[in-house]
């Protein structure tokens, strides 16, 4: 089945842009990830059903957690949506979008370059089941800054509270496996990217060489 023309100005536009940077498309979709290891930034053109165009959404994927699907741990959708209305006016407005997802990509890349950076926007954010994800995303940057009580405390919040859905309890059982490693820095890290590798084939991301970056 032909692509719908405004598919293949997103994606055409998507390309040109994206391709200097590294950002790769996922599959035949209208999804870009800028792989960085242990994390993936998410560009999203989201479509709507019976309406020709699309939205923007941006957000970061964290790769330390098994599973096999993306999620949006830090993101926003970043414009309204933009109907098709003829070529020239939704090659114009999706250069301008793309370049829009761009300018926000880089500047996670960025945020995220430095673990210490990452600490502060991660340890600043206020995340989807904050009490839970977000103080395992807290304790994990924590540990591998070598902020070894900072990190026992944040998974001591998440093993202390008492939601008790079977994702709770699988999230707490993995927090109890990974605050024993924590007596041994080298340890702890080591399984985190144990972690990240083994997710990072769940979710068929190409394989790339290691971040330095701990």
């Amino acid at each position: 089945m032909s692509l719908p023309e405004h598919s293949k100005i997103i994606n055409k536009v998507a390309l040109i842009i994206f391709k200097e940077y590294g950002i790769e498309r996922k599959g035949q979709s209208r999804t870009w990830l800028d792989d960085q290891y242990w994390f993936t930034t998410i560009i999203e053109f989201q479509p709507f059903k019976d309406r020709q165009g699309t939205c923007l959404n941006v957000g970061i994927n964290f790769h330390w957690y098994e599973k096999e699907y993306f999620s949006f741990d830090i993101g926003n959708r970043e414009s309204d949506f933009i109907d098709f209305k003829n070529e020239e006016q939704f090659q114009s407005e999706i250069e301008s979008l793309v370049e829009k997802a761009l300018k926000r990509t880089l500047e996670l890349r960025n945020k995220m370059g430095d673990l210490k950076n990452a600490q502060n926007t991660i340890l600043n954010h206020e995340f989807a089941s904050d009490n839970l994800w977000g103080n395992y995303h807290r304790a994990i940057i924590c540990g591998l800054n070598n902020e070894l009580m900072k990190s026992k405390q944040y998974f001591n919040l998440i093993l202390k509270d008492d939601f008790d859905t079977p994702w709770a309890k699988e999230l707490k059982k993995r927090v109890s496996e990974l605050k024993n490693e924590l007596k041994d820095t080298s340890n702890f890290k080591v399984r985190i990217n144990e972690i990240i590798e083994k997710t990072r084939n769940e979710k068929k991301l190409n394989e790339i060489e290691m971040k330095n970056v701990w």
